[in-house]
């Protein structure tokens, strides 16, 4: 289910959550649940167990997704473009969307857990220190490496 870029995006993810809380088990946990939480949508809709409003809020998470990842390589490539509280506010209006949609097919405690990886992404620190355009860091050298990999899904329209 989980292709090979997106496997590289994931383990630069792991790495820039690491790198930012120093706390191995937060980190591992929150990368846990995103994989989780992506298989979980990729089987609800392979299995057509959407319902026609859930259809809606699935295409809409798509479309909120795209747009905050080419905001994000549009950050990584124009150089002191980044916002913070822009792309603070595009995390968690995604993960509003992903709560919606998955609240009738997930446990009370999966949907906890959603709100882990949403302020863990989410986190303004993290953002910044990914953004650092003055300091090469072990936070920043995984940014080319995610904005690659998702330009290489939009261009295989897997995205």
């Amino acid at each position: 289910m989980i292709d090979e870029d997106t496997g590289v995006i994931i383990n630069a993810l792991y790495h820039v959550v690491k790198e930012h809380t120093h706390q191995t088990e937060r980190t591992k946990k929150t990368i846990k649940y995103l994989i989780k939480f992506l298989v979980k949508i990729g089987v609800l809709f392979k299995n057509n167990a959407f319902n026609d409003a859930e259809m809606v809020l699935f295409t809409k998470l798509k479309n909120k997704y795209k747009t905050m990842v080419l905001t994000v390589i549009s950050f990584y490539e124009v150089k002191y473009t980044y916002d913070q509280k822009l792309l603070t506010k595009a995390v968690v209006s995604l993960f509003e969307l992903l709560r919606q949609l998955l609240r009738r097919h997930m446990s009370p405690k999966n949907m906890e857990r959603v709100e882990l990886v949403q302020s863990t992404l989410s986190d303004g620190g993290l953002l910044n220190n990914l953004f650092d355009y003055e300091n090469e860091t072990p936070i920043t050298q995984h940014l080319p490496v995610i904005c690659e990999r998702v330009r290489r899904l939009i261009d295989d329209e897997k995205l």
